[in-house]
């Protein structure tokens, strides 16, 4: 059966409207639009009908019937022209707004197009994508009716869809469609008789670092131990273990100048809340979630940021990212080298003499050796339980006073330094503890430099 047999076929059961006409057919003339296949289908088996029509003296009633067909059934004017013209009467096309298939979808376009403009002119971006999720009575219905013409090749209702509105938006936008992290996708959620349209938009990475002067503040926003963020008398119905956190502190003011619906703090590691964040800072990714707004001035937000909070959190170097970097920081945590200060205190009194021999006994036992740490007693509620090998780059110390010393440690990311200092119960191994033959505490834990390179 030719291409023209099966179109007389389908248009003596159903009306399609040369858009769908022309999409079942897409392999075919493929440098022209669905719209430009279906006229052109149209036309060359109208000329070739009326081409047999004038050759056969007789008006052949076959090919007066297919013609009837395309003018009648299709609703194709060139047909009901020809037919008029040899004398036959033609009634009137049908209602082209039946399309079996679209239901007269692609016949207007218009109300897509505006509802779209409507939805993102509050929104800034550089470039978009359109998709489409369809009900499953119009996917069903279009592989019924393919299967009963037995055809392939075509194209689907989704990518006709996308394509033209997303040519129509570039024009309208000026624009350009992206395929790969588009600023924004813009889905339609379609059936027959009625749609909505979604607007997803691509969150903006700001990566930067950070230092915290001051003790008692989480990196991160913690939900309250006893109600878990509903609220209760223990937090004081704030819903949260403390009363702000880095990412609080920090991320406001980039919320409010992109007016986003919210962001996501993602750190290279984290320090324990008592610990200070000194020397270089540590690394940290802010993705800000719904961004209304993607040209930010970062200088001006550093500024304001340090201004506001002064001699507790300052931020620095920020820079544009993306989510790629965010999975590389993450990555990297466990690997990159942290030096810490430590300030230890020990349960008996030592000479200069016997923490300098202690000393050299501790670099030779760790430095360039792995530890076995187990999770610690004080994170093994919300932590896996496990055991972890890090390896121990640097020691030095510093005699302070007979029961006090200094240290500065250089560890692979990830490590418990207070376990290592303490041993944690044996948890882990080896220890400073367990090396020097007596309990040591961790008074004081400032981290000083982390080894991130970009």
């Amino acid at each position: 059966m030719s291409i023209f047999d099966t179109i007389l076929k389908i248009y003596n059961e159903y009306f399609l409207c040369i858009h769908c006409l022309g999409r079942m057919f897409s392999l075919l003339a493929t440098n022209t639009t669905n719209l430009e296949r279906g006229k052109a289908l149209l036309l060359s088996l109208t000329m070739q009908l009326h081409e047999k029509l004038l050759l056969n003296k007789e008006k052949n009633p076959e090919i007066v019937e297919n013609l009837k067909i395309l003018a009648e059934n299709a609703g194709y004017i060139p047909a009901q022209k020809v037919l008029e013209k040899e004398g036959f009467s033609v009634k009137m096309p049908v209602n082209s707004n039946e399309c079996h298939l679209c239901h007269g979808i692609f016949l207007d376009l218009n109300k897509y197009l505006e509802a779209v403009i409507n939805k993102v002119k509050d929104i800034e971006f550089d470039n978009f994508l359109v998709g489409t999720t369809l009900d499953g009575q119009i996917v069903d219905n279009e592989d019924t009716f393919k299967s009963k013409f037995n055809i392939s090749g075509s194209e689907s209702f989704k990518g006709h869809f996308n394509r033209e509105i997303g040519k129509r938006l570039s024009q309208i936008f000026k624009k350009p469609t992206m395929f790969q992290n588009p600023d924004i996708t813009i889905i339609f959620h379609l059936n027959w008789d009625s749609f909505n349209v979604e607007v997803l938009i691509k969150s903006i990475f700001i990566y930067g670092r950070y230092n915290k002067f001051i003790k008692g503040i989480p990196q991160t926003h913690w939900l309250c131990n006893k109600c878990r963020g509903e609220g209760c008398s223990e937090c004081d119905y704030t819903g949260k273990q403390y009363k702000t956190s880095i990412e609080e502190l920090i991320s406001s003011e980039f919320i409010n100048q992109a007016k986003a619906s919210g962001s996501k703090f993602h750190g290279a590691g984290r320090e324990d809340m008592d610990v200070r964040m000194l020397g270089n800072g540590r690394p940290f990714i802010l993705e800000l979630k719904n961004p209304k707004v993607r040209k930010i001035d970062l200088k001006q937000i550093e500024k304001k940021v340090n201004k506001k909070l002064k001699k507790k959190i300052q931020i620095h170097g920020l820079r544009f990212s993306n989510k790629k970097e965010v999975i590389s920081l993450k990555e990297r945590a466990e690997t990159t080298k942290k030096t810490y200060q430590a300030i230890v205190q020990s349960e008996n009194k030592l000479t200069k003499e016997q923490f300098s021999n202690l000393l050299k006994i501790l670099i030779d036992e760790l430095v360039g050796k792995k530890i076995r740490q187990r999770t610690p007693t004080r994170v093994s509620h919300r932590r896996a339980d496990k055991i972890r090998e890090k390896t121990i780059y640097e020691i030095k110390g510093k005699y302070l006073k007979p029961n006090l010393f200094e240290f500065i440690i250089q560890t692979q990311g990830g490590t418990y330094i207070k376990e290592l200092i303490n041993g944690d119960k044996g948890r882990t191994s080896p220890s400073f503890s367990e090396i020097f033959k007596m309990p040591l505490i961790c008074k004081y834990l400032d981290v000083i430099e982390i080894d991130y390179k970009v």
